[in-house]
């Protein structure tokens, strides 16, 4: 299924999940540089905190993933692999939080820094606290993926607050048993209902109070305070960028200017250059990001020649445009549509 909403193309969520997706792809002996081949990614770049991906990324990275390690719990062993150190500060602030509840109430709070792909939600109910896992996307071929890999966060997330002694009362799935039913009762080790209404992470409401033996009321308050500075910027900077983005999306075929661009904006050259450097941008570095992208998306459509895709991304020199496809993946186009079609022929 395309999807049209910006959304699905903006590349705004951390890689946590992804750099622990392709590790745990390492791990089962396979190669792990073949989920990110024409996404415009490396496994180089998943370890930079700064890294961003888009849902669109996300998913063709786990829909690889998923075929190349068939038949294994691939959810659960991503998930579970991630430690709550894994998700950068996040993790550390609620690690230093006061209690199990202020911890889980804060990992809510900016669950969109923790490079999870479903959006959270927690709820008192009679069986228990509630926390429910809904998809952001129709993705129905990664849906049971994100749901086991959150899951199974969740344990691991649980045994670095309380211990090893931790367990979900009960966890219910919106979808049938997976072949690999077994090994959810090896990972959660309570009761498991499939076919459910919902995703639902129950566990006893009790362990709200429990104080944390890592709570540091210092520590903690300097990491919010951060991790609340860092978002404002990052939202800051997101405002500019996507606005930029768009304009650039719309002229991506025409000769390309700064100056063009902060007009269409309604700002001066100087105020838009002075803007995208507080927000640490380059006016040069989103459109070659566009450039890249959109001649990665157009590869891999074989009626298409690589002169076509050239003009396409703005390039009225087909010898300019593979100059700059070599600088941006340190192969030329031709050969990257080789590799792209030896490994994912469909």
């Amino acid at each position: 299924m395309k999807q049209t909403d910006s959304r699905y193309m903006t590349a705004n969520i951390p890689a946590f999940m992804l750099r622990s997706l392709a590790m745990t792809v390492a791990a089962s002996g396979l190669d792990a540089n073949r989920i990110l081949v024409g996404l415009g990614l490396t496994l180089d770049d998943l370890q930079d905190p700064g890294c961003r991906v888009s849902f669109r990324q996300g998913r063709e990275a786990i829909l690889r993933a998923l075929q190349m390690a068939e038949g294994r719990a691939l959810g659960l062993e991503t998930g579970f692999r991630q430690k709550i150190n894994s998700v950068g500060l996040v993790g550390y602030a609620m690690l230093t939080a006061p209690t199990v509840g202020e911890a889980v109430k804060l990992g809510l709070q900016f669950q969109k820094d923790t490079g999870s792909m479903l959006e959270f939600d927690t709820r008192a109910s009679t069986d228990g606290v509630a926390v429910t896992a809904a998809s952001r996307f129709h993705e129905p071929g990664i849906y049971t993926f994100l749901v086991e890999e959150a899951f199974a966060n969740f344990m691991s997330i649980g045994i670095a607050l309380i211990g090893e002694n931790f367990k979900p009362l009960r966890i219910e799935l919106a979808y049938p048993a997976p072949v690999h039913a077994a090994a959810y009762h090896e990972i959660f080790g309570c009761d498991i209902r499939f076919g459910c209404v919902e995703n639902v992470f129950f566990f006893d409401p009790a362990l709200y109070k429990l104080p944390l033996a890592t709570a540091d009321p210092f520590s903690h308050r300097q990491l919010c305070e951060f991790i609340a500075y860092h978002r404002t910027r990052s939202r800051e900077a997101a405002e500019i960028t996507e606005s930029v983005e768009r304009v650039l999306r719309q002229k991506l075929q025409e000769r390309i200017s700064i100056s063009k661009i902060a007009k269409a904006l309604g700002m001066s050259e100087r105020t838009l250059r002075r803007r995208l450097a507080e927000s640490s941008v380059s006016f040069q570095g989103l459109l070659d990001d566009l450039r890249k992208n959109r001649a990665l998306e157009l590869l891999a459509n074989p009626h298409m020649s690589v002169e076509q895709i050239a003009f396409n991304v703005g390039f009225t020199d087909p010898h300019n445009f593979r100059r700059a496809f070599r600088r941006w993946t340190g192969t030329t186009p031709g050969a990257l549509r080789n590799d792209v079609s030896s490994i994912w022929p469909e």
